[in-house]
């Protein structure tokens, strides 16, 4: 738990500049010991102490105690009460760092309790009925009776007949006008309305922003993946935030879906730079066969930064067939430097080896380096042996002497000898 105190920090920090930190008062002892409860997972101790904070008028971190007392009524499974805590904190400190990691808390509860409904609202809320301006008095338009007719003077007035004293039925009770009836806007694109009500999630004026959409997003993933991964190919390739971007990536990529897979691959093909980065790292975390193909897909289109994340996540995966090819085509000298060194850490010696016979001068030195990282002391040998340029050569045997393994120090002790 101590942990998540942690991370709680941490998304607080975010969304607070760095001068409010200085000014920001420390906890009080209450607030001290209910942390203390929270991190030994004590949350009936933590609750009592935090709403004596929460409570205290006297308290300088409200906020953070009505934050870390939602957390602890959700651990003892007391919802209700967390959600209650929720709304509190949003209309007690509006502006407050914590109000963003309770709304997050409060999706949690929300896929807690399955409530489709509410997650939907947060992915996707009804757009804001436009507001028509109300419009002034008409001007009157003035009358032209027809020619042959003369104008008539208005007619009196009906008289008003008063009802006879009495109790007034119900029927007859004067009310306000009813207002027009209009239909409620429809969810974004084409949702159903929400079947149950959300008074308890949803608070007056609340607005959700782009990561607690993807948050929802993805608990809805599972259930719903055909509407919710086009709403997170929109946010991946369009939002202006390369954060929030790479999260709709990440939550793409964790779904195992195969058309998710396919969003990643076009994200990281056609999306921003940073994002198109966040999509080359996720898709070399995928399984599957056709991932390295894909991966040198998006190699040939990317720029030099894209470029070296591919060379990088096929490194990871130990794409040693990729990475030869890279090594051995790839004009600009860093990267191609860069898969010599990925390609010896993913145990792709033996092609060094081959790839060392034919590598210009000025590759030699990157591929014995590449091999001594791997430990590879038959190919070093091999090249100390072969190799006719002496400074190259004993380069390989200084290697060797460094790693003085049992076959390195036979080899140099003939080559002492000779």
């Amino acid at each position: 738990m101590k942990q998540l105190l942690i991370c709680a920090a941490v998304v607080v920090g975010f969304s607070m500049p760095p001068a409010a930190f200085a000014d920001a008062p420390g906890d009080s002892q209450r607030l001290e010991r209910a942390k203390d409860f929270i991190a030994d997972e004590q949350w009936e101790r933590a609750i009592e102490q935090l709403k004596a904070a929460a409570g205290d008028a006297k308290e300088r971190n409200k906020d953070e105690a009505l934050f870390w007392l939602a957390h602890s009524q959700h651990q003892a499974r007391d919802l209700a009460a967390a959600l209650r805590t929720i709304a509190d904190l949003e209309q007690a400190h509006a502006g407050s760092p914590w109000v963003k990691p309770a709304r997050s808390l409060r999706i949690e509860i929300a896929q807690k309790l399955r409530r489709d409904d509410v997650l939907w609202m947060t992915a996707a809320p009804p757009a804001p009925t436009p507001v028509t301006p109300t419009a002034g008095p008409k001007p009157a338009t003035p009358f032209a009776p027809p020619a042959s007719r003369s104008p008539r003077p208005p007619a009196a007035p009906a008289p008003v007949m008063l009802p006879a004293p009495g109790p007034e039925p119900p029927s007859a009770r004067r009310r306000a006008p009813a207002p027009p009836v209009s239909t409620p806007p429809a969810p974004a694109r084409g949702l159903p309305p929400p079947p149950r009500a959300t008074t308890f999630f949803m608070t007056s004026g609340w607005e959700p922003d782009t990561n607690l959409r993807i948050q929802a997003l993805g608990s809805l993933m599972a259930t719903d993946a055909k509407r919710v991964i086009p709403m997170l190919k929109e946010i991946a390739l369009e939002s202006p935030n390369a954060n929030e971007a790479s999260r709709a990536v990440f939550v793409l990529a964790q779904s195992g879906n195969a058309e998710a897979h396919s969003t990643v691959v076009e994200v990281a093909r056609v999306g921003s730079e940073l994002v198109q980065i966040a999509a080359v790292k996720e898709l070399g975390r995928f399984g599957g066969k056709n991932v390295s193909e894909e991966l040198l897909q998006v190699y040939r289109t990317g720029n030099p930064r894209v470029k070296y994340q591919v060379v990088h996540s096929l490194g990871d995966r130990a794409e040693t067939t990729a990475l030869m090819r890279i090594a051995q085509t790839e004009s600009d000298r860093r990267l191609q430097e860069t898969a010599i060194v990925r390609l010896g850490q993913s145990g792709g010696s033996e092609q060094l080896r081959r790839f060392y016979a034919s590598a210009r001068p000025e590759l030699k030195r990157p591929i014995i380096n590449s091999l001594f990282n791997a430990r590879a002391v038959d190919e070093l040998i091999h090249i100390a042996t072969q190799e006719r340029i002496e400074a190259i050569q004993q380069d390989a045997m200084n290697k060797l002497r460094i790693l003085n393994t049992q076959k390195a120090q036979e080899f140099l002790e003939k080559q002492r000898k000779k």
